[in-house]
């Protein structure tokens, strides 16, 4: 019998995630919570990143009028967050209003 060696997780847990199919999701839930960094402490106080689906941010505001705002700048908004986490293919971001989520 072979003696085995010992990889650090580090090293082995992208190939794991990649393999279960996981790698995906990880990389959206970074997205997530890498939301209130990339928009600045302003925005964050107004905003919550909830989820990621099918490249599309869902971020719930606390008012309906900041959903106005933040549609003017989506644009600006999805190449920071693609910047940040190039791994996720993030085509737009949904606002949504706190009272309706």
């Amino acid at each position: 019998m072979a003696p085995r060696s010992f990889a650090r997780i580090g090293e082995v847990l992208p190939t794991v995630l990649r393999d279960l199919g996981l790698q995906a999701r990880f990389s959206e839930r970074k997205l997530v919570e890498t939301w209130s960094t990339v928009v600045g402490p302003e925005l964050a106080q107004r905003t919550r990143a909830l989820r990621c689906e099918n490249g599309t941010l869902v971020v719930r505001v606390d008012h309906g009028a900041w959903m106005q705002e933040l549609h003017f700048i989506e644009k600006d908004l999805v190449a920071k967050m693609r910047a940040a986490c190039p791994e996720v293919n993030l085509t737009r971001i949904r606002f949504t209003a706190r009272d309706t989520e």
